[in-house]
């Protein structure tokens, strides 16, 4: 009797299930079944395993993950009319875990709507104000990637970890630009809250089930690491909320200027509650959750993106030695390569865009929700549907490189002896919610590497040995731990 039941309680889901099913959806990898949907079917790494689906089902095709919906967008045509002719329609958040938990629904990352556009257009304004693009951004950086070179110099080509003294440099960038602070090389405090942020992108990536499987929050002990994440959290709050300083600032609604995005944003409430309007989602709450959002994003993956380029130096001394060739004809010795020359170092650009596309660091973008029904690719996507933009489709397409899986530089300068950016090459992805720090980040990667090629040459830690190329994955891409020696070059 009990298994009659069963029977009829299993087959009544599954026709439940079958029924709720949009109407001309993109094709899936197999039956979803009820609870699991379809990550039974998950074989090989998550990435590996979109690659094989996207192969067999083409650019679009349907995912259950757990109770959640979610379609995955591959290839730069599609992704490209999702994001800019249907962008309207892809702009919200989905409400799950990372949202939820993390950002807490606020800040520029997770806000949807009227208050999204209302952040987003305010950060891109200051940014802009405080020098992005510009010569006034460039000092900050070079300030930075100096005490970069001076802090590498004293180990005097002794086998190196540089991830934290590289991670510093950036920070103090974003830092500068955030909070108006910066920190020792040696600030036990912030090498600290430095490898937390390392941990929390970890967790990020190991404790993703929880997005499919909320439940598993209250699971006895710590299998998921989702006690530890939201201590993180909670404790990273804490801290940036102290650099924000807000009680200490001095703000004058009347002078345009400020030094950094924290002074700006103050600012601005100031004005908003003088004025008398309250329909503004200028606010503690999103302030804090944008500083911290900057603290590690805009820290991890530059700082990522520059030990990938080290790493791919000393795995091709002949590349880093073209690298170095050509800073010394274009710029020679005696000063650092600044803005003026970029457009002149063409292999060093082509070096950095090759980095970007082979190391590709946030292989997903963040993920967003189908407020109405999407006509794409000749399939349907419901509204409530999640969308994921599978950047890595982009960067490993053999289509588009030929041979993705080779490290080639020159694959971006063209017969002509120009850059050549290919439309497909979006590693901060593209439309309105692409990555707001595009402009930062470009620049630090120009006036950072181009530094430490000028200054050093870098080998491994044992002749003969080369570290690693293949990265350690989370919720973005990281290098495996490896040491370099970084010898002072010869005038």
């Amino acid at each position: 009797m009990l298994g009659t039941v069963l029977v009829f309680l299993v087959t009544l889901l599954i026709l439940l299930w079958w029924r709720s099913r949009p109407r001309n959806a993109p094709p899936s990898p197999g039956l979803a079944m009820p609870v699991v949907g379809h990550l039974y079917l998950f074989q090989d790494s998550f990435l590996d395993q979109l690659t094989a689906w996207r192969r067999r089902l083409g650019n679009i095709f349907s995912l259950q993950m757990g109770p959640f919906r979610c379609v995955m967008l591959n290839g730069y045509d599609l992704i490209s009319e999702a994001c800019q002719k249907n962008h309207e329609s892809l702009l919200d958040r989905p409400n799950n875990f990372m949202h939820e938990e993390v950002f807490e629904y606020v800040g520029v990352i997770s806000l949807d709507g009227r208050e999204w556009k209302e952040q987003r257009t305010f950060l891109q304004s200051t940014l802009r104000s405080l020098g992005m693009g510009r010569s006034v951004m460039a000092e900050r950086i070079r300030v930075e990637a100096d005490c970069l070179v001076a802090t590498i110099e004293k180990y005097q080509g002794e086998a190196t970890d540089i991830n934290n003294i590289v991670m510093v440099c950036v920070n103090n960038i974003i830092s500068g630009v955030t909070f108006g602070k910066r920190f020792s090389p040696d600030d036990e405090t912030i090498v600290y809250w430095l490898s937390v942020t390392c941990r929390l992108f970890q967790l990020l990536g190991s404790s993703a089930v929880i997005n499919f499987f909320p439940v598993l929050k209250y699971v006895p002990g710590d299998s998921f690491k989702y006690k530890e994440l939201k201590s993180i959290v909670k404790k990273m709050r804490a801290t940036i909320w102290k650099w924000v300083e807000k009680d200490k600032r001095t703000v004058n609604v009347s002078d345009e200027t400020f030094e950094d995005v924290v002074q700006a944003y103050l600012t601005e409430m100031q004005r908003k509650k003088s004025k008398g309007m309250k329909d503004t989602s200028l606010n503690d709450a999103n302030l804090l959750s944008t500083a911290l959002s900057f603290f590690n994003a805009g820290t991890e993956t530059t700082t990522s993106t520059i030990l990938f380029a080290v790493l791919y130096m000393v795995n091709f001394p002949h590349i880093q030695a073209k690298l170095y060739q050509e800073i010394e004809d274009v710029v020679g010795t005696e000063r650092a390569p600044d803005l003026s020359d970029k457009n002149k170092l063409k292999f060093l650009l082509a070096f950095i865009m090759e980095t970007q596309r082979f190391a590709g660091i946030a292989p997903l973008g963040v993920d967003r929700l189908a407020t109405s029904d999407i006509h794409l690719g000749g399939y349907t996507i419901a509204k409530g549907t999640s969308v994921m933009i599978n950047l890595d489709s982009l960067m490993k397409d053999e289509n588009v490189w030929g041979d993705p899986e080779v490290f080639r530089p020159d694959r971006f300068i063209g017969d002509n002896g120009l850059i050549v950016k290919k439309k497909e090459f979006l590693p901060f992805g593209l439309g309105k919610r692409n990555c707001i720090g595009e402009g930062l980040a470009t620049m630090e990667l120009f006036i950072i590497i181009s530094a430490l090629v000028q200054k050093f040459e870098f080998f491994a830690e044992n002749e003969g040995q080369m570290p690693s190329m293949k990265p350690d994955i989370g919720f973005t891409k990281k290098a495996k731990p490896f040491k370099v020696r970084a010898i002072l070059r010869k005038k």
